[in-house]
């Protein structure tokens, strides 16, 4: 007899905002009350899982270009994942896209239009306000688990 044992659905990807800068980009991962929270950041990709109201999140998806993650950050706020991530080549034109497949971009990716600042623009601007990420984990090619 099946004592109403509950298993967790498929995976989902969470919808996610970013803007960038010439050195870097900020990105929020839209997920509430999100716990059991991994964040694995390498040179070349994010891989991200955890669970919120019953649901299980996850994705490993590769950037569009490479990225620092020893320099790079990241902190749970309890309605979203706010991360600053550190680009390689810091001087290059801003990217296309975030992650190297398009179509991930075009479903699960919108811009942070509260960070936006128009690559002609940049420079006259403060950069990313940081506060959010006061006291965060910085991400290096180990594991993290903020739990």
């Amino acid at each position: 007899t099946n004592f109403g044992s509950r298993t967790m659905a498929a995976s989902h990807v969470p919808p996610m905002e970013w803007a960038q800068r010439k050195d870097g980009f900020y990105l929020t991962i839209k997920v509430p009350d999100l716990t059991k929270e991994q964040v694995d950041l390498t040179a070349t990709s994010l891989k991200f899982s955890g669970e919120s109201d019953e649901q299980k999140y996850e994705f490993t998806f590769d950037f569009f270009g490479k990225v620092v993650p020893e320099e790079s950050q990241w902190k749970n706020h309890g309605r979203n994942v706010q991360m600053h991530v550190v680009k390689e080549d810091k001087t290059q034109d801003h990217w296309p896209r975030l992650f190297s497949e398009k179509k991930i971009d075009k479903q699960y990716v919108t811009t942070d239009w509260s960070r936006y600042v128009d690559e002609d623009e940049e420079g006259n601007d403060d950069g990313f306000d940081m506060s959010a990420l006061d006291g965060a984990a910085v991400l290096s090619t180990s594991v993290l688990s903020d739990r």
